[in-house]
């Protein structure tokens, strides 16, 4: 189960990354010439926001509802 847990900590940390980058780009913070596809798009921000939102959840979820693998005392 620990490795479970490992791998959804890392997955909702990408997650909320990606969030934020769409956030950051969505509200022009970021700019990359040549592929600036949402310049100062909203929609962009509220998904970017809820992807965010999303990977907080797995985040969460990964760390306080999966049980962690105890190893029994000697």
């Amino acid at each position: 189960m620990e490795h479970i847990r490992q791998l959804l900590t890392i997955v909702g940390s990408l997650i909320i990354v990606v969030g934020a980058a769409w956030v950051a780009h969505g509200t022009h913070m970021v700019s990359l010439p040549g592929t600036d596809f949402m310049p100062k798009d909203s929609v962009w921000t509220v998904n970017g926001s809820l992807v965010a939102i999303f990977g907080l959840i797995v985040l969460v979820g990964a760390r306080f509802l999966l049980p962690r693998d105890h190893e029994p005392s000697a």
